[in-house]
């Protein structure tokens, strides 16, 4: 009884803290960092400040919490749509496709990203929490890049697959802004061939014709 009591105690605190998180997140998305208080973000998650304060030792902390969850959220939602497609071409042109549309290419999304820019740029702690959502994307990116050169039987050095993860999330972060911040000046499929087109170059891999269906 105590083991199913203390797991009960845990699946809600974790939901808990969930819902928390999700309410800043759609704070943050209407207003910014700045119209993220305990209040604001309390009346939004309708509860009382002082369970914003219980579960987060500061209002910082719950912050970074959302940053990272929604950075998180974006990788992994076009990491598992490459899952299990067999050759590492189709995996990555795969990432890049669902990288560079709705849900992860949106204006929601990226005005959730916009509304921490201005803190990613002052706050230490919040740059920190950019660096490991930065290091989440670029590795997972990097791990991708090096199994389709494998695949090709092309052997990098370490530091070269390190230099074209950076070049191919930085392809991928600037059509994500442009498409999400602007999303009705691009045709249908449009970024998705844009991506695919400057990651055959990137790689001297064609992978235009191997985007999974």
């Amino acid at each position: 009884m105590q083991e199913k009591t203390g797991k009960i105690r845990k699946e809600n605190t974790e939901t808990r803290r969930a819902e928390l998180i999700e309410a800043t997140l759609r704070v943050i998305s209407q207003g910014g960092v700045k119209a993220a208080t305990v209040r604001s973000i309390s009346k939004e998650a309708n509860v009382n400040q002082g369970l914003i304060r219980y579960y987060f030792q500061t209002k910082s902390d719950l912050i970074m919490a959302a940053y990272e969850l929604h950075m998180a959220k974006l990788v992994k939602a076009a990491d598992q749509a490459s899952c299990g497609l067999g050759s590492a071409q189709r995996r990555l042109a795969k990432f890049i496709q669902v990288s560079l549309e709705p849900p992860v290419t949106s204006h929601a999304s990226v005005s959730i990203w916009a509304g921490f820019f201005d803190t990613l740029l002052h706050d230490a702690e919040m740059a920190d929490s950019h660096k490991r959502s930065y290091d989440l994307l670029r590795l997972h990116l990097k791990a991708l890049i090096a199994d389709v050169l494998d695949e090709a039987e092309r052997s990098e050095s370490n530091q070269k697959l390190r230099r074209l993860s950076i070049a191919g999330n930085a392809i991928l972060d600037g059509l994500w802004m442009e498409g999400g911040a602007m999303p009705d000046v691009f045709e249908a499929g449009e970024l998705v061939l844009v991506g695919l087109e400057s990651f055959s170059s990137l790689l001297n891999i064609d992978l235009c014709d191997n985007a999974a269906e």
